[in-house]
């Protein structure tokens, strides 16, 4: 992968974490447990960097011919998409 696309892709990331991390500790924190408002950082942290990585994965294969962009990889990226809508929206949670 050209670097010029890895940096887009680490900055992208890194002002998503930042924006969802600043409406957390602006609109939510003061509601929220000490304990819930760590756990809900750490589950935006994670599942965040874990979906960039996936995508940096995905692309690196692509620049090798080594994986064809299939129904696997993009089920693969919905499926993190989701366990993050899960974990950041579920009503039922005690986050």
């Amino acid at each position: 992968m050209q670097d010029s696309v890895k940096e887009l892709l680490g900055r992208r990331k890194n002002r998503a974490i930042a924006i969802i991390l600043t409406c957390k500790e602006t609109e939510c924190d003061s509601y929220l447990p000490d304990s819930a408002s760590y756990r809900l950082r750490k589950v935006v942290l994670d599942q965040v960097n874990e979906l960039h990585d996936l995508c940096v994965d995905v692309i690196e294969s692509l620049d090798t011919d080594n994986v064809v962009l299939n129904e696997f990889w993009l089920k693969k990226i919905e499926a993190k998409l989701e366990l993050i809508y899960r974990q950041t929206d579920d009503e039922d949670d005690d986050i």
